[in-house]
């Protein structure tokens, strides 16, 4: 299994339509669904405020979108990183 990574600078105060739309974007390009998402802080507070109860939810909860993992990371404020596995055979195909 071939590992990606797929890198959208969503800016801190993107709406549901652009985080759907990112997401939709990893999935075009590899053809399969993220293992994981990896947020910047700002980002996943915003996720939180966007997806959860409230922005508070980033700090104290297992947070998802989808079924698929929001995780903090130290990446560049406003910064969202799907990553995930392909198959190298696979990859070849497009």
């Amino acid at each position: 299994m071939e590992r990606v990574r797929w890198q959208v600078a969503l800016g801190a105060t993107y709406d549901d339509d652009a985080f759907t739309e990112a997401l939709t974007g990893f999935r075009r390009m590899y053809g399969v669904a993220p293992l994981r998402i990896v947020c910047a802080p700002d980002v996943l507070q915003r996720a939180a405020a966007l997806f959860a109860r409230s922005g508070d939810d980033a700090l104290s909860r297992d947070l998802q979108f989808a079924g698929i993992p929001l995780v903090g990371a130290i990446v560049a404020p406003g910064t969202i990183v799907f990553e995930g596995e392909v198959d190298e055979e696979r990859m070849g195909d497009w």
